[in-house]
């Protein structure tokens, strides 16, 4: 049976979890409609590697919020 969710590359999991990291920071900070691009820009990642993991504003903030919900 195949792993429901693949491994990430080392880098790509870094990179994701510096884009949670920031937005968890950033919807603290100032709600969950900061602008995407600060997200990436706070990450050190382009726009482009945030949509890639995250494709829309409803899938980032499930993912910052979703452990501290279980």
């Amino acid at each position: 049976m195949a792993d429901p969710e693949p491994r990430l590359r080392e880098d790509a999991a870094r990179n994701r979890d510096a884009v949670l990291c920031a937005a968890r920071s950033l919807f603290a900070e100032r709600g969950i409609n900061v602008p995407l691009e600060e997200i990436a820009r706070c990450a050190g990642v382009g726009i482009a590697t945030l949509y890639r993991r995250f494709p829309d504003r409803q899938a980032l903030v499930r993912a910052v919020f979703e452990p501290k919900m279980r």
